[in-house]
């Protein structure tokens, strides 16, 4: 059997090349663009993107994009990028998923999620994403929802699963870490009016609506807090009920414990100290 001749290989490598770019240039940016916006909202949010483009190996590139809240109107994330690769395999599977990646608030994260089917890519019902270098100071629905201006740079992970579809069915787990960042008290506590933090860690899980606080520790400069307990999520996120307790270290020249207990919702936790 002979071998193609060089010069063969480079009209077939040209060829490859030249069928890519007709595509590339080719490819319909704006139907997809509005097909996806549609595919990806619903009565409660709505999506949208400044841009979309193709990208290699089998998948689409979005920019300047962001998720709404239909009937308050609140962004509830904003990306300066996201790209979407499909694989060859999900197509003989009974459920599709994408891998994802991208950048927002100044660092990026990446992932997997997956959905009913191509026909059906809201609401997902599985997903995992790992982050880093998240700047919560340019996350304005923090602030939006707590009131509060929350600083500190965060990594961590993300495991998200509802395939019963059904909001009190969904499960999931978090591991957040933070580092260099502050958090307003809403009464001042021995002339403390903020909590400085060097580092934090949360672990938390997620079931039957009820998020159950593992590990929630803050190590500063003035205070370390550690915490454990449940918090009760509510439709309007800001008024979820918090039950914590736990231990408070002030660092002054004598080290003082003291118990603690916060009770109240996200927007207006109420802590008592013993």
């Amino acid at each position: 059997m002979r071998m193609p001749k060089k010069k063969t290989w480079w009209f077939i490598l040209y060829g490859v090349l030249i069928t890519a770019l007709f595509l590339y240039l080719l490819f319909p940016a704006a139907i997809v663009k509005s097909r996806l916006e549609a595919q990806l909202s619903s009565l409660d949010f709505s999506f949208k993107a400044q841009s979309l483009q193709p990208s290699l190996p089998m998948g689409i590139r979005l920019k300047n994009l962001s998720v709404s809240s239909v009937e308050e109107g609140a962004v509830l994330f904003e990306g300066e990028m996201l790209d979407l690769q499909a694989n060859f395999l999900n197509f003989r599977q009974k459920r599709s998923a994408v891998r994802v990646n991208g950048k927002a608030y100044g660092g990026n994260f990446k992932g997997r999620v997956g959905f009913i089917s191509w026909n059906k890519v809201y609401p997902p019902v599985e997903g995992t994403l790992s982050f880093q270098d998240i700047d919560l100071a340019k996350y304005s629905f923090i602030k939006s929802q707590l009131g509060k201006d929350i600083a500190g740079k965060a990594r961590g992970s993300l495991i998200y699963n509802n395939a019963a579809e059904a909001v009190q069915q969904m499960a999931g787990s978090i591991n957040l870490f933070l580092v260099q960042g502050s958090y307003p008290l809403v009464d001042s506590f021995l002339g403390v009016n903020r909590i400085e933090y060097d580092r934090g860690e949360i672990k938390a899980q997620l079931k039957n609506g009820i998020l159950k606080i593992e590990k929630l520790e803050i190590f500063g400069p003035q205070l370390n807090i550690s915490l454990k307990g449940e918090i009760i999520l509510a439709g309007d996120f800001k008024n979820s009920q918090l039950n914590l307790n736990g231990m408070m270290e002030i660092l002054s020249k004598n080290k003082v414990k003291t118990k603690i207990t916060i009770n109240g919702t996200l927007a207006s936790p109420v802590s008592s100290y013993i």
